[in-house]
């Protein structure tokens, strides 16, 4: 009887051990296929993440590049433009200044008319007798300056036409233009004083003579 009542109650023991060994082992998730899986999934992703990530920063560097591109060429064109509007405006001071020069070699012509008109006066004086000397001192002066006229107007001429539209700021081409221009003003000017001076001259000996004819 004890040996009978004793065997059901060893396998009731036994099977209780053997559940708490099992419940009492960890489980290893990593064997388990379900969470093996999804970890395998998870890293694809992020690996697909990294890809993407390298792909767009490809994408920016490549939209980058384009618009450093555009921007170098639309700074050449607009460079380009600059210095053809620039060499126009260049050109056209220096047209402005090149008539501004025709017009002096025009008043200086007109100048060496009155000045021969002023020697063929004297011709005419020294021919009835009159002593025209200072009248000649004059007019050689004024010839003088004449032919200084002539030089700076030449040389403002020169110097006008040696501006380089292609190199030249509108500035310098404005300034060295301004200063040749000055130059010959100042010296056709100075011609004219001399004319003026002669004629004074002549004309006091004219009247002199007058004078001296009306006593006889």
């Amino acid at each position: 009887m004890r040996k009978i009542f004793l065997t059901p109650f060893l396998a009731i023991f036994l099977l209780i051990f053997s559940t708490n060994v099992i419940i009492a082992q960890p489980i290893d998730r990593s064997a388990d296929p379900t969470r093996m899986n999804f970890q395998q999934k998870l890293l694809e992703l992020r690996n697909k993440r990294e890809q993407f990530t390298e792909k767009q920063l490809e994408k920016v560097e490549q939209l980058k590049e384009r618009i450093g591109t555009r921007s170098a060429e639309n700074k050449e064109r607009v460079a380009t433009r600059q210095a053809q509007a620039r060499k126009k405006v260049v050109e056209r001071i220096k047209s402005v200044f090149g008539k501004i020069l025709k017009r002096y070699t025009a008043a200086l012509q007109r100048l060496d008319k009155i000045a021969d008109r002023i020697a063929s006066r004297i011709d005419k004086l020294k021919a009835k007798g009159v002593n025209t000397a200072k009248a000649e001192a004059g007019l050689t002066e004024a010839e003088k300056l004449g032919a200084q006229a002539k030089v700076a107007i030449d040389d403002a001429q020169a110097k006008i036409a040696a501006i380089d539209p292609a190199s030249t700021t509108v500035k310098d081409a404005v300034h060295q233009s301004v200063d040749a221009v000055k130059a010959a003003k100042k010296a056709l000017f100075s011609y004219h004083k001399g004319l003026v001076a002669a004629i004074r001259e002549l004309k006091a000996v004219a009247n002199l003579k007058e004078a001296t004819n009306e006593a006889d």
